[in-house]
């Protein structure tokens, strides 16, 4: 049975609200910290519903390989130069440099599957503008 009478504000403002907190992809409970940091970067820096449970795999298999280079590139960034003087010092530079290239091959290859690159998240059209747009610097023979 309706109610008689004015309708009170709380029955005229009680309208279904979409929930406050946004729903994101939890990353998996076996990844390392700095993967999980990896995670949580790549999840923030997209819309909610952008990665679902079906890209779950492909995301920790992306934190991985990016931890993984860190990792590699730290042992790079601690190498002495003088021991590339040595044979055994240049085959593990080498090898090294090796690891982290196929590394950032593999993190590669899974952002662009993940739709996460620049170019993937960005309009060719709109980038051509701003680049149009920018200001250019004066050729020597236009300056006064």
């Amino acid at each position: 049975m309706a109610q008689r009478g004015r309708k009170s504000l709380a029955a005229t403002s009680a309208v279904s609200l979409p929930a406050l907190a946004e729903s994101r992809l939890q990353p998996s409970l076996h990844l390392s910290d700095p993967e999980i940091n990896v995670w949580i970067r790549l999840v923030n820096d997209n819309p909610a519903s952008s990665f679902t449970e079906t890209h779950r795999d492909m995301m920790e298999m992306y934190c991985r390989h990016v931890v993984q280079a860190r990792i590699i590139t730290t042992q790079l960034e601690a190498f002495e130069l003088e021991w590339l003087s040595r044979e055994d010092g240049l085959k593990r530079y080498d090898r090294l440099l090796t690891m982290r290239e196929r590394e950032v091959r593999s993190a590669s290859s899974l952002a662009t599957r993940l739709r996460i690159t620049r170019q993937a998240t960005t309009d060719p059209k709109t980038v051509g503008r701003a680049h149009n747009n920018l200001a250019r610097e004066k050729k020597p023979w236009e300056i006064d």
